[in-house]
């Protein structure tokens, strides 16, 4: 069974100029989401940036995706088994663009919503609450200054491409847009997300409601141990076995 993180962020994801400008900072996430109630996380993982490309590396099963923005790819590795599958993003974007096409047509109401989402926002610079409403999506975020423009700018566009890609890799998801629409907003105050709890209204009668929450901590700085992982990572990248992104799938949803 694929990783149990896509099918969490999945529903989470309801959670150039030159010069000095897009200069790349270092820094560190640590990332738990917790379903429903539960205390325990259902999901860990921590997510490096280093030097302008971002490492994402999933605690259990150990899988590791790099998002390499320069070269307009993602790579996904399979630590067990040695292998590796690059997704370019101009696919990812593409494909995604399919989707909201089809979903604004949908009978569904809640699917018409997710591909062209309008929320209520709300934030409140002294306490760093924002909250994004909409009768069946509703968001309630508690933020921190990030810090910089450029944590806030690359944390947002990693966050975006990587919903983009999660919803790919979970055939039959909901749309990624209003995950979308909360990073931008997020990224419009220069805020970083501690906290996103996520309420999602389905229907039916009684309507069912399923709630999502994640914790996120930013580490402005690197540590050795940080820039040892990364080297290890590019050492996967280097000797793994490259396979077809079908074959990748089919080995992680057995």
């Amino acid at each position: 069974m694929r990783r149990q993180s896509n099918a969490v962020l999945l529903a989470l994801a309801l959670v150039g100029a030159t010069g000095t400008a897009n200069v790349a900072e270092d820094f560190r996430v640590e990332n738990a989401v917790y379903m429903g109630d539960e205390k325990k996380p259902c999901v860990e993982s921590t997510t490096i940036f280093h030097s302008g490309v971002v490492y994402d590396y999933l605690k259990s099963p150990a899988e590791i995706t790099v998002f390499d923005k320069n070269n307009g790819r993602f790579v996904l590795l399979d630590v067990a088994r040695r292998v590796k599958t690059e997704m370019p993003t101009d696919k990812v974007s593409t494909l995604c663009e399919h989707l909201k096409t089809w979903a604004i047509g949908h009978k569904d109401p809640l699917l018409a919503f997710l591909a062209n989402p309008r929320f209520e926002e709300e934030f409140d610079p002294s306490t760093g609450k924002l909250s994004l409403s909409s009768e069946a999506v509703n968001y309630q975020l508690t933020t921190e200054n990030a810090g910089s423009s450029e944590i806030s700018r690359d944390y947002r566009e990693f966050c975006d491409w990587y919903c983009q890609l999660n919803t790919l890799l979970n055939p039959g998801s909901r749309p990624p847009f209003a995950r979308m629409a909360l990073n931008a907003a997020v990224d419009r105050y220069e805020r970083f997300p501690q906290q996103v709890e996520l309420a999602l209204r389905l229907g039916g009668f009684p309507p069912k409601r399923i709630t999502v929450r994640s914790e996120h901590q930013l580490v402005r700085r690197l540590v050795e141990s940080d820039r040892g992982r990364v080297r290890q990572t590019d050492q996967y990248l280097a000797i793994f076995t490259p396979v077809s992104f079908e074959e990748y799938q089919k080995k992680i949803l057995q």
